[in-house]
């Protein structure tokens, strides 16, 4: 009789990766698990909603050509339902002709589906229908805000929930909300209600996130229990007290910058924003040599067809332009940039927790 030393909820999350696919977070050792085995994820931001769907392929074989094992995508709520009631998901707006794309390139997905995404597109992807509600507060658990969402998310999350990765897909976790720590309503009924949503649609197993800014007001007014708490910081921000915070939250369980920058956002008027590429391919190896699982935002950028610019509004109005080029390693035509080639290079010297060593 052979006794296992292995302690029950590891010999149940083997026996259970053996099963079926599993994607989970290892508290215990820091880590996200894939199949019962510790795993990274180095993974670039790409909006199917900015790139012609017939520039889709193309895109994704030079992230995953790069060295990427992920992809992070927002869904654009008002992309998909302009609108009420009205839902398109057909030519450019194909989400799950994307995703199955992502698949077969052997790209994993962390998928953003808001309902507010940010993003720099209009009104953050919230449709402009909303507001024939003239007393509706939006991001809120405001009712008539909060019965839009539910109509959408029960189009949307059952969508998704085949491409899980739990389910034999590629979706590996799903952000809620977005960076909902920078609005002013800190509304925790609010993120209560939508954890409660998605674990409706997509179970109880899927890996739900948060991503917020790194600083204590943004982190306290965007998390919840129950939705892991990652942070977002660029090259210019210290690694080590950007991380510091995000353990304050998650004090175990695996490192996350969900929005590492490459570059950032043009407003009209301004110069095109540059960030040197050394230092953004250095800093990405100092944080996945600590075992960090990272998101570049953004690898592809794409272009802002129509109106769906959008503009930021504090002391005053800032209209994003036409092009969400981002000084990406993939630039607005999908061309390869230096900066491309230097992550390339990092990402080959690095041991990727939990994957072969990438060989040239």
């Amino acid at each position: 009789l052979l006794i296992s030393k292995e302690p029950h909820f590891k010999r149940f999350e083997i026996l259970r990766s053996a099963l079926y696919p599993y994607f989970s977070i290892d508290y215990k050792n820091n880590s996200f698990l894939k199949d019962g085995k510790p795993f990274q994820y180095i993974s670039g931001s790409i909006h199917y909603s900015r790139i012609p769907r017939y520039y889709w392929k193309d895109r994704l074989v030079k992230m995953y050509m790069t060295g990427l094992n992920a992809i992070q995508v927002y869904v654009p709520w008002n992309f998909h339902e302009a609108a009420q009631g009205v839902y398109n998901f057909t030519g450019d707006r194909d989400l799950e002709y994307f995703l199955n794309l992502a698949n077969q390139t052997g790209l994993l997905v962390i998928l953003r589906p808001g309902p507010y995404i940010c993003a720099e597109w209009e009104m953050g992807g919230l449709p402009a229908w909303l507001l024939q509600k003239p007393n509706i507060i939006l991001r809120s658990a405001d009712t008539d805000y909060l019965e839009a969402v539910n109509s959408w998310l029960a189009v949307l999350l059952p969508k998704i929930k085949p491409w899980l990765y739990i389910n034999g897909g590629n979706i590996i976790t799903v952000q809620v909300e977005n960076e909902y720590g920078s609005y002013y309503a800190c509304d925790y009924n609010y993120m209560r209600h939508l954890r409660t949503m998605f674990r409706f649609f997509l179970g109880e197993d899927v890996v739900l996130f948060t991503t917020d800014g790194n600083t204590d007001k943004e982190m306290t007014c965007g998390t919840l229990d129950g939705l892991y708490a990652t942070v977002d910081f660029g090259a210019d921000n210290n690694i080590s007290d950007a991380f510091k915070r995000q353990r304050r939250f998650e004090p175990r369980g695996p490192l996350v910058n969900s929005e590492f920058y490459t570059g950032w956002l043009d407003h009209w008027g301004d110069q095109h924003a540059v960030v040197d590429a050394q230092k953004v391919s250095r800093v990405l190896g100092e944080m996945l040599t600590m075992g960090a699982n990272v998101n570049m935002y953004m690898f592809e950028g794409g272009t802002n067809f129509g109106y769906w610019n959008g503009a930021d509004h504090d002391t005053r109005f800032h209209s994003v332009v036409t092009s969400y080029d981002y000084d990406a390693p993939l630039s607005e035509a999908g061309d390869p940039t230096e900066k491309l080639l230097a992550i390339r290079d990092v990402i080959k010297q690095v041991q990727l927790i939990g994957q072969p060593k990438v060989v040239s």
